[in-house]
């Protein structure tokens, strides 16, 4: 009972130096059973079948995530409890030199680390369940549902979230029981006097250094943003570049940052800036692999946020263009045309307002063959051995008064290219710029013309119905000839009953087409569909997003705020010493805070930088055929959601080592 009660003193004495650890563990446990719940939350919600599906598939989505997520959490706790035990060793010292056992110091940090859990065990779990409430009325939001509120409990996210956080638990006592295990007394007692060495004394090998960070960070950065194919081809090389680039940056940053502010005495002598900058210098100097890996952190952090939500903003942007009909069904075979009418019922089902078929055509032209007119054209974007689709002027038309567009004119030797999606059109379009040479298509020539700037689809279809098709004037088209596939676009006046109406299509094309696997060539697909799976890509994208981003903000948050406490009982001398010469306290203040934020600014700012370059192309790169969405939503997002965190560990981290250095007077 004395080591419980001992126990329970110290986490009552030191709440100060927990309050980093306990927000730590408060943040971790509330995420992981937030990002644990979905299958709790469809119980509020309003869903079809493909929503419930889409819903179930992301919590099994999220729950192989989190076993990721776990494992950057155990390292986090574990170490967050490595600085307390370090904090604290020359009070272990003391309690074996009034003839305490290790086993017995051990018990009380078992007890202690039990105390700890438990608090914060709950109050994670409280915080998620309620985070989990919010949570699930956004869920309803993005599909769009109506929200039949009610208290909602995941008794399986809790139980995950609490055997998780029990092994961390239990991982860290082997630890804390290992390390007292194994140390010596003098170890204890001295360990305050234990300073890490600078790795750079030389500026001019600094300076060197800093050169070589900015070359290679600067390599990283042209081969990303050269062309998407060139960023696909050599991502391990980028990646690789920029982490060195990263780490040589924080390296050379000691020796050439105090080196260049020296230079203006000004600068340098004012206030406690001399002083402020040795203590940075120093910190930096001795732990510039951990403040790269924060700063690489930190990169994963805005990008996944931002990445995300800009995804998932791309997918709602490209859903009108993707669904010009409510149903379309493409035919790959060759068909009669009274047949293929029967089956999709033109002619009996009273729901169909209207219908049209769109051919598409084939000759020998693949998109390869237009590469070589095009030198300075990124292409990457482009599938080389893909067909060149071709279109008729009269077909396209249809298409164009489906978007209530005018029709266009062609004359007999022009062409123009079409693309369903945003990202593709301008480089097609460059390509008709710099295409001097005719195009032959079925033995006539034709001239290449931009007629078509905007993204237009023909179809209903995933992603795009087309990527790249020439409009070819309807006298050209040989007699006789088969289509590469047809579209036939139907739009209805009910469509809550389009799922039905494509089941019963299905089941006539069985019945009219033949039941030989080689002979049903047809696909069909509704807008309703496009917008649940849309929904529910989006809302995957962007809690993805939402849930890597935090667990590695959070790490990097509370990774500089656990090195910055470690220095303030070392600094307390320093801060006397001030206070004894006369400096204000104010002036003390000020320097603090300006340490701190320099601390805590840097690795941010240059994982901006980072982010500012690579989530574009990342963006670009996943979502080649929707376009970019609004990058200026998702930023503003993603500031929100760093401000709130990295905001908050700064502020804890000021005020605790405020207390540290203040303790004693």
């Amino acid at each position: 009972m004395k080591l419980t009660r001992l126990a329970l003193h110290n986490v009552r004495k030191s709440y100060k130096d927990y309050m980093i650890y306990f927000l730590t563990l408060m943040f971790s446990i509330c995420l992981f059973y937030t990002f644990n719940s979905f299958q709790a939350q469809k119980e509020i919600m309003s869903l079809n079948d493909s929503q419930s599906i889409m819903l179930q598939t992301l919590g099994i989505f999220m729950g192989i995530l989190s076993v990721f997520v776990a494992i950057v959490l155990a390292f986090l706790v574990m170490y967050a409890n490595n600085f307390l035990i370090k904090r604290r060793k020359k009070e272990f010292g003391l309690y074996m030199l009034l003839g305490m056992e290790k086993k017995d110091i051990s018990k009380v940090l078992i007890y202690e680390t039990v105390c700890i859990g438990v608090v914060s065990l709950g109050v994670g779990l409280l915080l998620g369940i309620l985070c989990s409430q919010g949570l699930g009325i956004f869920t309803a939001h993005l599909f769009s549902v109506q929200v039949n509120y009610n208290f909602v409990f995941s008794p399986s996210a809790a139980i995950i979230t609490a055997i998780s956080f029990t092994i961390i638990f239990l991982v860290i006592m082997l630890l804390n029981t290992r390390v007292i295990a194994k140390v010596k007394l003098i170890e204890l007692l001295q360990a305050e006097r234990k300073q890490e060495k600078a790795r750079i004394q030389k500026p001019f090998i600094a300076v060197l250094i800093f050169i070589v960070s900015l070359l290679l960070l600067g390599a990283a950065y042209y081969l990303a943003t050269r062309s998407t194919q060139m960023f696909a081809s050599c991502l391990v090389p980028i990646l690789i570049m920029g982490s060195l680039g990263t780490l040589f940056f924080f390296l050379s940053l000691s020796g050439f940052l105090l080196q260049f502010i020296r230079s203006s005495k000004r600068l340098y002598y004012r206030g406690l800036r001399m002083f402020v900058l040795r203590q940075v210098n120093a910190k930096i100097n001795t732990s510039f692999v951990s403040m790269s890996i924060v700063c690489l952190m930190l990169l994963l952090s805005v990008g996944a946020l931002s990445v995300g939500w800009n995804l998932n903003d791309s997918l709602k942007t490209s859903l009108d263009t993707q669904t010009p009909y409510a149903y379309s069904f493409t035919q790959y075979q060759k068909a009669d045309t009274q047949k293929m009418r029967q089956i999709l019922m033109l002619d009996t089902d009273k729901n169909i307002t209207s219908s049209e078929t769109i051919s598409v055509y084939t000759d020998h032209l693949k998109l390869k063959d237009l590469f070589n007119y095009a030198k300075d054209v990124d292409t990457g974007m482009l599938y080389k051995d893909a067909d060149l689709e071709i279109i008729t002027l009269s077909d396209f038309n249809k298409a164009r008064r489906a978007w209530k567009l005018s029709p266009m004119q062609l004359k007999q030797n022009e062409t123009f290219f079409i693309s369903g999606s945003s990202s593709i059109i301008p480089t097609l379009n460059e390509i008709a710029e710099q295409t001097k040479k005719p195009l032959q298509v079925f033995d006539h020539k034709l001239h290449l013309q931009v007629k078509q700037e905007e993204a237009i689809n023909i179809a209903t279809e995933f992603g795009f119905s087309t990527g790249a098709a020439i409009v070819v004037p309807d006298a050209i088209l040989p007699p006789q000839i088969a289509s590469h596939h047809t579209f036939w676009n139907i739009d209805v006046k009910d469509e809550s009953k389009i799922e039905a109406y494509d089941t019963k299509v299905h089941e006539n094309a069985k019945k009219l087409l033949g039941t030989n696997e080689q002979t049903l060539r047809y696909s069909s697909m509704t807008r309703k569909l496009i917008i649940d799976n849309q929904a529910g890509l989006g809302m995957l994208f962007t809690y993805v997003g939402l849930y890597l981003g935090v667990v590695f903000l959070v790490a990097s948050a509370a990774v500089l705020a656990l090195q910055q406490l470690s220095e303030a009982e070392d600094n307390q001398k320093r801060y006397l010493i001030l206070r004894k010469i006369g400096t204000s306290e104010k002036m003390m203040n000020h320097s603090i805070y300006a340490q701190i934020s320099i601390y805590f600014l840097l690795p941010l700012v240059l994982a901006v930088i980072h982010a500012s370059v690579g989530i574009p192309v990342v963006s670009t790169s996943l979502m080649s055929g929707l376009g970019i969405g609004d990058i200026g939503l998702a930023n503003f997002f993603c500031a929100i959601v760093v401000i709130l965190i990295y905001g908050s560990y700064y502020v804890f981290t000021c005020m605790s080592y405020k207390q540290t250095l203040y303790a004693r007077k």
